[in-house]
C-alpha cells in the first residue's frame, strides 16, 4: 500500500497532449492553443494576472531543429513561437517556476521538414503533487542507511516547502546542515539552493551550543525519493558543496 501511494504521489506521469490540452487542473476552462503559422510553431497559453512563473524552453541545448523565436506575455496569454532551423525531430517545452522548483511543465514534440514545423506528434503534461499529500513521506525522523550515526530531521515549512536539519556526530566531522526544500517536478526530487553548514564545536557540557555564523553558506541540492524492497522508503541527499558524497537515509523507526 505504502509503495502504490509514493508511486502515484511522486513519479510524475507522462499524458500525452493534443494542442487543446488544458491549462491546469486549477484553469481546465483556459485552454492551451497551438497553432503552424507561417512554418513556425506558436503556443498561446492563459496566465494568472501577475504571474511571470512561466518560462519557454530557449533550446540553448539543441537549436538544430528549431529556436525559440519569441516569448512574451500579450493581454493574459503567453505567447512563445518556435522557428524552424534544421529537419528533424524534437522536444520544446514550458516550464513554470515557483521560486526555485518547476511546479508545472508542458512539452511538445515537433517534426520539422522541408523548412518547417509539419506537426505536432506528441507531448506532455507534469505537474507537482500538492504539499499535503507529500507531507506524510517526507517528514518525520530519518537515519543514515548504513551506520545510523547522521540524523535528519524533515518538518513542513508553515508558508512553503520542508525545512531539513542534518547533524551529523563526531566520528562523521560534527556539523550542523539546514535547508529549506521544495519539490521540482521536472527533477522528480525535493531541492534547494541555500543550504548552510555549520562546525559543531567539541564541548563536554550538555548546554546547547550557539552554531553562530554558518562555516559554508548558500549550497544547492537535492534529496530524492528512492524506493527499496519491502516497500522501504530511502532519501538520497546530493549537496554541490560535496560532489563526491551521498547519503542515503532511511526513516527512523518509530
Amino acid at each position: 500500500m505504502m509503495m502504490k501511494k509514493l508511486i502515484s504521489l511522486l513519479l510524475t506521469a507522462a499524458l500525452l497532449l493534443g494542442c487543446a490540452a488544458a491549462f491546469a487542473e486549477e484553469q481546465a476552462d483556459a485552454a492551451i492553443r497551438c497553432e503552424i503559422v507561417d512554418g513556425s510553431y506558436v503556443i498561446r497559453m492563459p496566465v494568472a494576472e501577475g504571474d511571470t512563473g512561466w518560462k519557454a524552453d530557449d533550446m540553448a541545448q539543441d537549436d538544430t531543429v528549431v529556436k525559440l523565436g519569441s516569448a512574451e506575455i500579450v493581454d493574459g496569454v503567453y505567447v512563445v513561437r518556435y522557428d524552424p532551423t534544421g529537419d528533424g525531430e524534437v522536444t520544446v517545452s514550458l516550464r513554470h517556476f515557483n521560486g526555485i522548483a518547476c511546479d508545472n511543465m508542458h512539452t511538445w514534440d515537433l517534426r520539422v521538414a522541408n523548412g518547417a514545423v509539419q506537426e505536432n506528434f506528441a507531448g506532455s503534461h507534469t505537474m507537482s503533487p500538492a504539499e499535503e499529500e507529500q507531507d506524510s513521506l517526507l517528514s518525520g525522523e530519518w537515519l543514515e542507511k548504513d551506520t545510523q550515526f547522521t540524523q535528519m530531521t524533515v518538518e513542513k515549512n508553515p508558508e512553503r516547502g520542508w525545512d531539513v536539519e542534518v547533524a551529523s556526530p563526531m566520528t562523521h566531522g560534527a556539523y550542523i546542515f539546514r535547508a529549506t526544500v521544495y519539490f521540482d517536478c521536472e527533477l522528480d526530487a525535493f531541492i534547494y539552493d541555500g543550504g548552510a553548514f555549520w562546525e559543531v564545536p567539541i564541548t563536554d557540557s550538555d548546554e546547547e551550543v550557539e552554531l553562530g555564523d554558518p562555516a559554508v553558506s548558500g549550497t544547492s541540492g537535492s534529496f530524492t525519493i528512492q524506493a527499496g524492497e519491502n516497500e522501504e522508503v530511502f532519501l538520497l541527499w546530493y549537496d554541490t558543496s560535496l560532489p563526491e558524497e551521498e547519503t542515503v537515509f532511511a526513516r527512523a523507526a518509530e
